[in-house]
């Protein structure tokens, strides 16, 4: 989160927010002026963050049951976006990236993290559902983004830096 450098006021599009817990992470950074915007295909997850946001007082945050190869630009306008533990499982993982980058600003900055396939996978999916580096870095490039930096976060996980061209 530090690396999307989030400033008080900021609109965050959280990719694949699942039960939510970034992106209560992420509305406390944006603060009440803030929007972060929790996408995930279930509704389940996304009704369990609702009850999170309800137990803390958190109104920045708007969940939305969609595909995210599909958001529509008209209706989202976010600064930065966080897209992470998601491509992996997606139908879709470079369309994801591809809309993703038709929803961000030029020069907009944003996240993509993934399992690396040489963790030790004691958390997340086997070894065999994990996406390389390379081939992240290749999806991220082809949708329209410049890769600033990628580090391994831990011996599980790997993140790339981007902003959108």
């Amino acid at each position: 989160m530090e690396a999307l450098h989030l400033q008080p006021g900021a609109c965050v599009l959280d990719i694949g927010a699942g039960p939510g817990y970034v992106s209560l992470v992420l509305a406390d950074r944006v603060g009440p002026d803030g929007l972060v915007w929790a996408v995930d295909r279930s509704a389940d997850a996304l009704a369990y963050l609702e009850r999170l946001q309800h137990e803390r007082g958190v109104s920045q945050i708007k969940r939305i049951v969609a595909d995210a190869t599909t958001l529509d630009p008209d209706r989202l306008r976010p600064d930065s976006a966080l897209v992470t533990m998601v491509l992996h499982h997606a139908d879709d993982p470079m369309g994801i990236l591809i809309n993703v980058a038709r929803l961000l600003p030029a020069a907009a900055l944003a996240v993509v993290g993934e399992f690396h396939p040489e963790g030790q996978c004691e958390v997340g999916p086997p070894k065999a559902e994990r996406v390389s580096p390379e081939r992240v870095r290749a999806w991220c490039e082809a949708a329209g983004f410049v890769v600033l930096s990628y580090r391994r976060q831990t011996q599980e996980h790997y993140m790339f830096t981007l902003r959108r061209c």
